[in-house]
C-alpha cells in the first residue's frame, strides 16, 4: 500500500487540496522495531537510486544537500501526523538557499515499515510521469532527501533544486551534526576511526538522531577495540549482513551471546539497541567490574541493572534526564549521537 504525489512547478495538479499554512512540526514515536534499515541508509539508497537513473541516461548526478536533510525529514514527519501534502511555499522557501533558481518536489508513503531498502518507493516514483520528470530533470544539481518511519510505514520527501554558490561549507567532518549536542563527541570518535558516517560511500553525514542497530554497534566496537577475527557462534540471521564480520568478532570476544536466550542462535543485526543492552555490551567490552554507581530510580527491575551500575561507576554514563540524571531509561533506544558520547567517554577521548 502506498501513495505518491509530485510537484514540478508552482501549479499543483487539481487533485491536490489547498496547501496548509506553515505548520508546527510534531515530534513522533521512535523508529519501530520492525524497521529493517535506518533512515540514513534509506535516504542514501534513494539518492543512489536517483543517480543510477540519471547516469544511465547520461544526466549528471545530483549531490545530497546535507544541510537541508533535517528540515525535509521534519516535513515527512509532519505528513505522517497531519496531511499527506506538499510543503507550503513559505516553508519551502525557508529551506531552499536564497540563490535557488528552480526546484521540484516528490513525496511518497508506503505502509510497510519493514522495507529492506528504498526500491519500492523509488519504483513508485519512477512509475509516475511527474515524479520521473523530477528525478531525470537535468536542471537539478542538488537533492535533499528526508524520511520518517513508524508503525504506519515509510514517509519520504525529495526536494530537488539548483542554486548558485551552493553548497555551503560543512563545519567539521560531517554536515548534519553542526551545533548538535553530541557534535564534540562525534568529531572525536570520527578522528579516532570508530566511525565513517551513515551514508556510504560519501559518508559526509553522521545521522546523530538515528537509532543504533545491533549490527552498527558491533561495527563501532570492532573498530574501536581493534578486535581480531576468531571462532564464534554461527548466528542464523547475520549471513549476508554488511555487519556479519563485526558480529562474528564481538561474539568471539565474548561481548555478545545473541538476542534470543537461552538458545542464542540469532543476533538480530537490524534490531535497534536499547540503553540497557548497550550497557551490557560496553561492560563486557571493557571488562568493567561490578560496582555501585549512580542509584538510578528506573533500573531496579531491569535485567541490565548490574551492567548499568558498572557503567555509571566508570563514568561512562550519567543518566538520561539532565541535569538531574536520576534516571537511566534502560528501555529507550540509543541514538548514534548518544553512542558517540558513550564511546568518547569510555576511551577517554
Amino acid at each position: 500500500m502506498g501513495r505518491v504525489k509530485t510537484r514540478i512547478s508552482a501549479v499543483l495538479p487539481t487533485l491536490l487540496a489547498a496547501l496548509l499554512a506553515l505548520p508546527l512540526v510534531v515530534v513522533g514515536p521512535p523508529l519501530p522495531a520492525d524497521a529493517a534499515v535506518s533512515r540514513g541508509a534509506f535516504e542514501s539508497c534513494l539518492l543512489g537510486s536517483v543517480n543510477a537513473e540519471r547516469t544511465a541516461r547520461g544526466i549528471a548526478p545530483v549531490e545530497m544537500a546535507d544541510d537541508m536533510v533535517d528540515a525535509v525529514r521534519d516535513w515527512s514527519e509532519w505528513m505522517r501526523f497531519n496531511t499527506f501534502e506538499h510543503m507550503p511555499d513559505s516553508l519551502r522557501r525557508s529551506i531552499l538557499p536564497d540563490t535557488w533558481t528552480t526546484y521540484g518536489e516528490n513525496i511518497a508513503w508506503n505502509s510497510n515499515s519493514g522495507l529492506a531498502d528504498c526500491s519500492t518507493i523509488h519504483e513508485m516514483w519512477m512509475g509516475s510521469s511527474g515524479h520521473r520528470a523530477n528525478i531525470l530533470n537535468p536542471s537539478f544539481r542538488h537533492l535533499a532527501v528526508g524520511t520518517f518511519v513508524d508503525g504506519s510505514g515509510w514517509w519520504a520527501t525529495q526536494l530537488f533544486f539548483d542554486a548558485t554558490n551552493y553548497p555551503a561549507t560543512c563545519d567539521g567532518t560531517f554536515c548534519d551534526d553542526d551545533g548538535a549536542t553530541f557534535e564534540p563527541a562525534i568529531e572525536k570518535v570520527a578522528a579516532a576511526g570508530f566511525t565513517q558516517g551513515c551514508n556510504p560511500p560519501t559518508n559526509d553525514r553522521f545521522c546523530p538522531d538515528d537509532r543504533v542497530t545491533r549490527g552498527e554497534m558491533a561495527a563501532f566496537l570492532t573498530r574501536a577495540l581493534g578486535l581480531p577475527s576468531g571462532l564464534s557462534p554461527d548466528f542464523t540471521d547475520d549471513n549476508g549482513s554488511v555487519f556479519e564480520d563485526s558480529i562474528e568478532r564481538i561474539a568471539a570476544a565474548g561481548i555478545t551471546q545473541g538476542c534470543n536466550p537461552p538458545d542464542n542462535t540469532r543476533f538480530c543485526p537490524d534490531a535497534p539497541m536499547t540503553r540497557g543492552q548497550m550497557a551490557a555490551f560496553l561492560t563486557r567490552a571493557f571488562d568493567l567490574p561490578s560496582a555501585q554507581g549512580i542509584d538510578f530510580a528506573d533500573d531496579d527491575r531491569s535485567m541490565f541493572e548490574e551492567a548499568i551500575q558498572s557503567l555509571a561507576a566508570a563514568g561512562i554514563t550519567y543518566g538520561c534526564n539532565p541535569p538531574d540524571n536520576t534516571r537511566f531509561c534502560p528501555d529507550d533506544y540509543v541514538t548514534r549521537g548518544q553512542m558517540a558520547a558513550f564511546l568518547a567517554r569510555a576511551f577517554g577521548l
